[in-house]
C-alpha cells in the first residue's frame, strides 16, 4: 500500500539506440558481448568488403579518365599531330572515292583470270592424285601436297576475287563515308581546338566522377560500423559469419545515465518543480534510500 505522496517508478536508460547495417555482406569481426561498455567511434563491426573496394577502384578510373579528357581538349595539338590527321583525311578521301568507283576494270580481268587459272591447277593436281588413290607397297594414300596447295590457291583467288567485287556495296561505301567524316572531325577539332561547350561538358564528366568516387569511399567506410555514442551492448542480433543486409539492426547501445520514470497525477503537476528533491528506494535494497 502507497502512503500519499509515494508513487511506483520505472528506472530506464536516458535513450536507447538501435545500430543498423548500412552495407551488405559477411560479418568479419565482431569482438563484443552483451554488457560490454563501447566509447562513440569505437569499431564495432566489419563487414566484407571486397566488391566496394572493386567498385570505388572502377569509380577511382573513371574520375582519372573524365580528368584525362579535360586536359587532352585543353592541350593545343602539335604541328606533328595536324599533319597526321592530314594525311588520315587524305586516305579516307581516296578510299570513300575507290569505294563509290568500284574495281577497275584491269583488276577484275586480272582477279578472274587469276580464278581459272587456280581452278585449272587444282583440276590437274586432283587427276594426278586419283591415279595413286592408294600405295598397295605401304598400304597408305600417298601424300598429296600439290594437291593442298592448289586448294589453298583456288581459295585465296576466290577471296580476292569476292571482296572486289564487294568492295562497292552499299555497307562498304556507308562504312568509308562515315571514316571520312570521322577522320575530318579529327581534324577539325586539332586545328580549331575544342569548342568551349565541350571542354564544360568534359568538366561536368569530371565532377560526376568525383561525387561517384565519394560516394564509392562512403560505401567503403560503411563496411566498418562504428558506435555513434557512448553506451553499454544491451542485445546482439547478428553474429560473426552472418549475412547482414541494409537496414537490419546489428546491436543495441543502452546509455549508461539512467532515468527514473514516475507518472504523477494531473492535479498535482503544479506541486512539480525542476531541481526539486525526492527519496528513491529499490526493491533489489529494500533498507537503503537515495
Amino acid at each position: 500500500q502507497l502512503s500519499p505522496g509515494q508513487y511506483v517508478g520505472e528506472i530506464v536508460p536516458e535513450y536507447k539506440v538501435t545500430v543498423i547495417a548500412e552495407v551488405s555482406g559477411i560479418v568479419l569481426q565482431l569482438d563484443l558481448k552483451v554488457g560490454d561498455y563501447v566509447e562513440s567511434g569505437d569499431t564495432l563491426v566489419v563487414v566484407e568488403r571486397g566488391a566496394l573496394e572493386a567498385q570505388r577502384a572502377h569509380a577511382l578510373a573513371a574520375l582519372e579518365a573524365a580528368q584525362a579528357q579535360v586536359v587532352l581538349l585543353e592541350t593545343k595539338a602539335s604541328e606533328t599531330d595536324i599533319e597526321a590527321a592530314r594525311a588520315a583525311v587524305a586516305a579516307a578521301d581516296a578510299a570513300y572515292k575507290r569505294a563509290l568507283e568500284g574495281p577497275e576494270r584491269e583488276d577484275l580481268l586480272l582477279a578472274e583470270a587469276q580464278l581459272r587459272m587456280a581452278e585449272e591447277t587444282l583440276q590437274r593436281a586432283q587427276n594426278g592424285a586419283d591415279q595413286y588413290l592408294w600405295d598397295p607397297l605401304t598400304g597408305a594414300a600417298p601424300d598429296r601436297p600439290e594437291l593442298e596447295q592448289a586448294t589453298l590457291a583456288l581459295d585465296a583467288a576466290k577471296a580476292h576475287y569476292a571482296k572486289l567485287l564487294g568492295s562497292s556495296s552499299p555497307d562498304v561505301i556507308a562504312r568509308a563515308y562515315s571514316d571520312l567524316a570521322s577522320a575530318r572531325s579529327q581534324l577539325q577539332r586539332l586545328e580549331e581546338g575544342a569548342a568551349p561547350a565541350q571542354i564544360q561538358a568534359a568538366e561536368a564528366n569530371v565532377r560526376q566522377a568525383e561525387t561517384a568516387l565519394y560516394l564509392s569511399q562512403l560505401q567503403v567506410d560503411k563496411a566498418t560500423v562504428r558506435a555513434p555514442v557512448d553506451g553499454i551492448v544491451s542485445q546482439l542480433s547478428t553474429t560473426q559469419g552472418a549475412m547482414i543486409v541494409p537496414g537490419l539492426p546489428v546491436l543495441d547501445l543502452l546509455s549508461p545515465q539512467v532515468q527514473i520514470v514516475i507518472h504523477v497525477e494531473e492535479s498535482r503537476l503544479p506541486e512539480l518543480r525542476t531541481g526539486q528533491p525526492a527519496v528513491v528506494s529499490v526493491d533489489i535494497f529494500p533498507n537503503r534510500t537515495y
